[in-house]
């Protein structure tokens, strides 16, 4: 009775707020030299239903390593999520952290929560500072350089047009591309010669529960669990699938803690 007491205690109360912070260098080829060592905070999967422990941890998290730029990729909010109040007081901490520059994506939550729009989600978000690109694209300058930091809308409810996200881009600047969901790399075929240099996504929650030597039980892909979490390269595109924050269908995860990652861009 004990040892089911502590396991659930694990399950619903520890793992969920015992945060994994990820330590991720990527190459780019034609970085411009003010980017080196640029450091990003990636964030992902709030699924935020009230300003708790959780969000309270995040903003702690973020505000230590003192990032450049904060990169969020969707699902802001539950589908279940009723105060929304309560997200705004988290949403307008985060967008104010150092100063940092803060950009994100919708997710597919952020599109089926019943009580708030996504459009008018946008715009609440926008007001605290966290400028939403879906499907468009953005310059992000350091010092007198640049590159193109590329949104695409959730492509689990289709609500994405990568096209649309890369027009009138020139193909020799870098891009990094935001994605809520990994199967984004099912729509790159088309676009392989626009220079994207990386692809940042969520979505998974890394399958939230992780039996050892068994495949995650939840991986809400096309592709069969295979992007999960962590590194992969697609058409030779670095894609770095983040574990979230919350969780999804149940409040409990195993062996898949929550992760912020911290990524430093080099030449």
């Amino acid at each position: 009775f004990i040892f089911i007491l502590l396991f659930l205690y694990y399950l619903f109360i520890f793992e969920p707020n015992h945060f994994e912070i990820k330590e991720l260098k990527i190459k780019i080829d034609n970085l411009p030299q003010s980017f080196r060592d640029v450091k990003i905070i990636l964030l992902s999967d709030f699924h935020t239903f009230s300003f708790s422990r959780r969000e309270k941890r995040v903003l702690e998290i973020t505000k230590e390593h003192n990032p450049d730029f904060i990169f969020i990729l969707g699902d802001f909010v539950d589908e279940a999520t009723r105060n929304i109040k309560a997200c705004e007081v988290f949403w307008d901490k985060l967008g104010s952290i150092n100063k940092a520059k803060v950009f994100g994506v919708l997710g597919n939550h952020d599109h089926r929560n019943k009580k708030i729009k996504s459009e008018d989600l946008c715009v609440l978000l926008e007001k605290y500072g966290i400028h939403i690109l879906n499907n468009k694209s953005q310059k992000i300058f350091k010092d007198n350089s640049s590159l193109d930091l590329v949104g695409v809308d959730d492509v689990f409810t289709r609500n994405d047009d990568l096209g649309k996200a890369l027009r009138g881009l020139d193909d020799e600047v870098p891009k990094i591309l935001l994605s809520h969901s990994p199967d984004i790399v099912n729509k790159l075929g088309d676009f392989q010669d626009k220079g994207i240099d990386l692809i940042l996504a969520g979505h998974t929650h890394g399958g939230q529960i992780k039996i050892p030597f068994m495949r995650p039980y939840w991986v809400p892909t096309k592709n069969m669990g295979k992007y999960a979490s962590g590194l992969f390269k697609i058409l030779n595109i670095p894609m770095y699938v983040n574990r979230g924050i919350g969780m999804s269908m149940f409040p409990i995860r195993f062996n898949c803690p929550p992760e912020v990652t911290v990524v430093c861009l080099e030449k």
